[in-house]
């Protein structure tokens, strides 16, 4: 078993999160500030957020990033994620632009 598939007591579902710019380039990881909110059909939600250094629900390893959910967080249905960045502007009150989405993912909770 190597690194990547070991599994760890704490760990529910473990995937990895990909960040590209508008041009498809990948960024790093580590340099996005973000919060996602997953729900599912249920209304039972998971928060993955990080800001800095500070990180929920998700760990850096081996310069991935990766998200993970508790056992037994969702109860039924499609999941939706509620995406939200903060990208730096100072135009903002205070220094971040919010934006993001809502979306259907490709993940049933059966």
């Amino acid at each position: 078993m190597t690194e990547m598939e070991e599994k760890y007591s704490w760990e529910g579902i473990k995937f990895e999160l990909t960040f590209s710019d508008l041009e498809g380039h990948p960024i790093s990881p580590e340099s996005v500030n973000f919060l996602f909110i997953y729900r599912d059909e249920a209304g039972k939600s998971c928060i993955i957020s990080q800001h800095g250094d500070e990180r929920e629900n998700c760990i850096f390893r081996d310069g991935k990033l990766f998200g993970i959910f508790e056992p037994n967080t969702f109860r039924r249905g499609i999941l939706i994620v509620e995406r939200r960045f903060l990208q730096e502007d100072s135009d903002f009150e205070k220094g971040y632009c919010p934006y993001g989405k809502k979306e259907a993912t490709n993940i049933k909770i059966v």
